[in-house]
Order: C-alpha cells, then sequence, then structure tokens
C-alpha cells in the first residue's frame, strides 16, 4: 500500500458514466445524493468528484452549495455527447488526467457505472479502491429488450474487472453479495452490506392541515418488474384513489388502463426529492408491488415518514420489513393487494403503530449517520 504524505487527504468519488450535478439538480435528487456524501465526509474527511457535466464552473457551484469543502477534480468534454456511445467512452478519459489526482488518498465509487476509471486511477497511484455496487450492471442489463448482445458482454467484462480490482464493496442488500460471491468467486469478507442511506431529517412524518386526503401513492419507474397493473387493478378492487409518481415506458399504458377501469388515479411526472415527504403526508399508505428489487430507497423514505406500507413479499422486501409488525408484506396479485388495503384503511390505530415502527426501524438501522459510521470504519481499515 502507498504511503500517504500530508497532501494526500481526500477521498475521490466516480460518478455514474454520463452523471453530473446539473443532471441530479435537473432531476430533483441532488439532495438526496449529496446529504449522504456530505455526512461521511465528516468521517473520512474532504471529497473531490469526477463529474460528467461540460460546465466545471457550474458543477462546483452546485456541489459547494450541499459540501462546502468538496471540490469537482475533472468534468468530460462536450464532444462526447456529439457521437453515438459517447458518453460511454467519456467514462475511460478520467485517467488521463492522472495528474488531478495528486491529493486523493483512495477511491471510492457512486456506482459500478464508471467504476472502471476510478479502479485505474487507484491501480496506477496504489491507492485503495472502493467498488460500490447498489446496481449491478450485468443482472439488470439483461432485463433491457433494447440491450444488445455486445453491450451486455461489454458490461459484464467492465463489471468483473472492477469488482477484481476492488480492495472492498459495499452492495445494499444481501441477495447483491450472493450474486457477486457466485458469479466472481469473490471473497465474503470483502463484501459489506450497507442499506440505501435516509436523510431522516427531510423524511419525517409532516402534519398538515386543511388538506385533501388521497388513499394510496406509488413512487417509482412505469417498468414491468413494477407490477403497476397489479396496483391499479387492486385499488379498483378496493374502490380507493391512488397517486402515481414517476415517468417511464408503460406510462402512458398506464393512464389508459386506469382511465378505462374508471380508477381514481393522479399521474405525476416528477417533483424534486425534498418536496416528497410533503407529498406523502397527503396520502393515507403507500404501495411497492415489485416483481424483484434491490434495496428501494423510495420504500424506505416512506417508512421514514411513518406512512403504513405494503410491500411485495419479494426476498427484498423480506430483508427490510418485518411482517405485521413494520409493514405488510403481501403476495404481488391483485386480490392479496386489495386485501391489505382494507386492511390498513379499515384499522388505522394499527396502521398507525406499523408506521410507528418502521420509522424507528429507519433511524437505527438506515439513517444518514449510522450509515456514514459503517462506511467508514472500512475507509479506516483500508488507508491506515
Amino acid at each position: 500500500m502507498l504511503m500517504y504524505n500530508h497532501r494526500r487527504n481526500r477521498t475521490l468519488i466516480t460518478m455514474s458514466v454520463g452523471m453530473s450535478m446539473d443532471e441530479w439538480q435537473r432531476v430533483g435528487i441532488i439532495h438526496r445524493e449529496l446529504s449522504y456524501y456530505k455526512e461521511l465526509s465528516r468521517h473520512i474527511g474532504p471529497l473531490s468528484f469526477i463529474s460528467y457535466g461540460h460546465n466545471h464552473r457550474r458543477e462546483t457551484q452546485l456541489l459547494k452549495r450541499h459540501i462546502p469543502d468538496a471540490d469537482i477534480v475533472w468534468t468530460s468534454s462536450k464532444i462526447f455527447s456529439f457521437f453515438p456511445s459517447g458518453l460511454f467512452l467519456a467514462g475511460f478519459t478520467p485517467p488521463l488526467s492522472i495528474k488531478s489526482y495528486v491529493n486523493i488518498k483512495s477511491v471510492r465509487t457512486n456506482q459500478i457505472s464508471g467504476a472502471w476509471a476510478g479502479a485505474y486511477i487507484a491501480k496506477q497511484l496504489k491507492l485503495p479502491f472502493i467498488l460500490r455496487a447498489g446496481y449491478l450492471m450485468s443482472k439488470n442489463i439483461r432485463l433491457d429488450p433494447k440491450a444488445s448482445l455486445l453491450k451486455i458482454q461489454l458490461l459484464a467484462l467492465l463489471e468483473k474487472w472492477v469488482i477484481k480490482h476492488a480492495d472492498a464493496i459495499i452492495v445494499t442488500y444481501r441477495k447483491a453479495k450472493d450474486y457477486i460471491i457466485n458469479k466472481y468467486n469473490t471473497n465474503p469478507s470483502n463484501i459489506t452490506i450497507i442499506g440505501n442511506p435516509i436523510d431522516t431529517k427531510i423524511f419525517f412524518p409532516q402534519k398538515q392541515k386543511n388538506i385533501t386526503t388521497r388513499d394510496v401513492l406509488f413512487i417509482g419507474r412505469f417498468m414491468p418488474e413494477k407490477n403497476i397493473p397489479s396496483i391499479l387493478s387492486a385499488c379498483h378492487k378496493a374502490h380507493v384513489s391512488i397517486t402515481l409518481l414517476g415517468k417511464g415506458p408503460l406510462k402512458k399504458q398506464m393512464i389508459e388502463f386506469a382511465k378505462a377501469m374508471k380508477i381514481d388515479a393522479h399521474f405525476i411526472d416528477s417533483m424534486p426529492n425534498t418536496q416528497i415527504p410533503q407529498l406523502m403526508s397527503k396520502h393515507r399508505l403507500f404501495i411497492l408491488a415489485s416483481l424483484f428489487e434491490g434495496n428501494p430507497k423510495v420504500l424506505l423514505e416512506a417508512m421514514s415518514c411513518k406512512m403504513p406500507c405494503i410491500a411485495s413479499d419479494i426476498p427484498e422486501h423480506i430483508e427490510i420489513i418485518e411482517n405485521e409488525r413494520e409493514d405488510l408484506l403481501v403476495p404481488s396479485n391483485p386480490d392479496a393487494l386489495a386485501q391489505a388495503i382494507h386492511q390498513l384503511l379499515q384499522s388505522p390505530d394499527f396502521a398507525q403503530q406499523l408506521g410507528s415502527r418502521a420509522r424507528q426501524k429507519i433511524i437505527t438501522e438506515y439513517s444518514l449517520s449510522k450509515n456514514a459510521l459503517k462506511e467508514s470504519q472500512l475507509h479506516a481499515i483500508l488507508t491506515r
């Protein structure tokens, strides 16, 4: 391991390929993303970021609004946005500016996407490399019907390479750890499970007066795995209203589906993440009936807001929720979902008890401070 001098005091964070502070700001998640890094920096020292934005000054300004002592050490050239696969190719260029990383003591990725740049920089400078694998490319790319065989194979090779070179790997749920162990023959002791961090000071139960309350809230991408037709059918059977927040290729079809079934459904495209607690406060319960998941941050956020939640009884949800103690886990079919909706709406005291226990679990196991402390111990071992 490299012997560090006093100048090497920063941790380099590699953003996903094509992602930037400006994009996080545009889609309303910059506070969600940076609040954890701000907390982490209190434990491990100042941070530097590799960003795929094109305006270095704006990237820096956006970052410093949230983390004043952080900085942007590399931004992408705009030229990559003008030709096919340009954004992907941009992910291989940060190591070309190796002199920009003289103050770096370790490298930590935001996701696997773009991690190859961080892995190569760490290898060049003989620094510890921490891979956060919240999104497994080789697993999820196969669910994309538009993905070519070449793309699938290339991303699998890149994922294998970065996992091989990681000194430590952070995953957000147990099945991800098992997947990496089995697929890449990785030493289990190199993998740490740290769930998605939740800002419990933003996501907390908010009391509002003189508001119109709706019944069910869904937040997520309009994708097949989210099982939205079953959610809408359950609302039809239960005769309840629903609000659906999100975008995706199935949204138009779901709007037509709701109209055809005469469901009281309200569709919202997007809103800043910091406004979502207010939206949650206007609904009686939250529902997530996914056929498969990772460590769904939106479910954790709803639990943090003390919302009674209904979640499909898949392994990833079972890992988060103790059924009928913290929330309800049910089969993902319309009948079971409708029955659970009736149960919560007709038993408000029981629903309130579930919400209270759920928030306590988030505070205990998923808060920014808990997660940052756990990760900082990993950094301390690698950089001592």
